[in-house]
């Protein structure tokens, strides 16, 4: 157990004697606990048995946005992609091939645009995906 908060199998998690170990420890538990399946959506009473103290915990999914911009004109599907690789913290094979969602033609088409306020919306692996004819990637989800 290298982290605060970590816990063995058969016992309590360790003392978590700061913020910065607790937002620690939170961040591990919800991040793995929705990695594994489990819907960590809603909001919880917290009563310490030891103490009058009671808190009541929400936990609720925000959405985040991401930008970037098309680093070669000739293939701006590998710039989405590469985005949202970044985004997902996974390599960019990992992903599925974005023809699936969106012609390639319609990007190149796009980014040959002289209309600045062109632009185009799609899914992408969970994600709304915006692409300006000026370059402009963003990724929302």
């Amino acid at each position: 157990m290298d982290n605060p908060g970590d816990s063995p199998d058969d016992g309590p998690p360790l003392a978590i004697t700061t913020e910065d170990e607790f937002h620690e420890a939170l961040q591990r538990l919800v991040t793995e606990a929705a990695a594994n399946g489990v819907d960590v959506r809603g909001g919880w009473p917290v009563v310490d048995d030891g103490s009058d103290e009671s808190w009541e915990l929400e936990i609720t999914k925000i959405a985040r946005r991401t930008t970037a911009q098309v680093d070669d004109a000739e293939f701006p599907a590998s710039s989405i992609i590469d985005a949202v690789a970044e985004r997902e913290g996974i390599n960019s094979t990992d992903l599925p091939p974005l023809y699936d969602s969106i012609g390639p033609d319609i990007l190149e088409n796009l980014h040959e645009s002289d209309d600045p306020d062109q632009h185009i919306r799609f899914g992408y692996y969970g994600y709304t995906i915006t692409v300006t004819s000026g370059g402009s990637i963003t990724i929302d989800g």
